[in-house]
């Protein structure tokens, strides 16, 4: 028995030695036990345990999406995993299944999550209400601009000759994090336009992939299939400098008040897994 197996089996049978926990829960990092566990309480109100990290074969403590998967063969009802699509849904990656005790952010990351643009304007309206600036149009707008570059992206990832061509590190340069205030009158429209010219002027010399859809991205949902950490600094670069002189603090006031559990596709998704994994049938 591998190390990994060894620890599946010590996982699996912690909520048999203690029938409070309903499920062993192995996340990627610590702080994504906010999120999943608003949406695990939204499924299937329980206690879990989490675990944040695991050791590989040679006895290190690891974390992250590539040591939750070592677990794919050896996960059930008790024991499961909650990971960061990252780009394996649009690549298409077989198995991240709830049928196989896998659930997914079907968005980049978690922290895509907090910045889903209807409800974040909400949230940001119902604390500045006199702003002049929308995150929904914005996002939106954002979202149409990436939509090409993120089809681009998928394909070149598909090997390392490509992916040395067009990379997630050569599309995050494309995307500054720090527009000036000057940039968001009109709801960021010099800002998009800006980021446009970039990925227009990166993506020029490349050879256009000869499928130019994916049917899990389009241009409303783009945005949330860029890099989580990347999008969610933007949004609070954007937002602390809306809510300086108010009062608010965007970050703990707006931003990270995200628990919803459903309202568009993307949560829905994740919340009809967290239920198939979770259901006692």
């Amino acid at each position: 028995m591998n190390r990994i197996e060894e620890q599946a089996r010590y996982y699996r049978n912690i909520p048999l030695r203690d029938r409070s926990i309903k499920a062993v829960v192995h996340l990627e990092d610590a702080e994504d036990i906010l999120f999943w566990s608003n949406q695990l309480q939204k499924a299937f109100p329980a206690t879990y345990h989490f675990i944040t990290y695991s050791k590989n074969e040679k006895g290190n403590d690891v974390h992250g999406c590539e040591q939750c998967l070592r677990y794919k063969a050896y996960l059930t009802k008790t024991f499961f995993i909650c990971i960061d699509s990252d780009l394996r849904q649009l690549k298409g990656e077989v198995g991240l299944t709830a049928d196989n005790h896998i659930a997914q952010t079907y968005a980049y990351s978690w922290e895509n999550h907090f910045c889903e643009a209807e409800h974040l304007q909400k949230r940001f309206a119902e604390s500045v209400s006199d702003s002049d600036f929308d995150f929904q149009v914005f996002l939106q707008n954002l979202s149409a601009v990436v939509y090409k570059p993120l089809l681009y992206l998928v394909h070149y990832s598909q090997s390392s000759e490509l992916n040395q061509q067009w990379n997630i590190t050569k599309f995050n340069a494309c995307m500054p994090l720090q527009p000036t205030r000057n940039e968001l009158t009109d709801n960021g429209s010099a800002y998009i336009e800006h980021v446009k010219q970039l990925f227009e002027d990166a993506l020029q010399n490349l050879q256009q992939p000869e499928s130019m859809t994916n049917e899990h991205l389009d241009e409303a949902n783009a945005y949330l299939h860029i890099q989580g950490h990347q999008l969610y600094k933007l949004v609070l670069h954007i937002g602390t400098m809306l809510c300086n002189g108010t009062g608010v603090a965007f970050k703990t006031d707006v931003l990270d008040k995200s628990i919803h559990t459903d309202g568009y596709l993307e949560i829905d998704n994740v919340q009809s897994d967290l239920k198939i994994i979770t259901s006692t049938e």
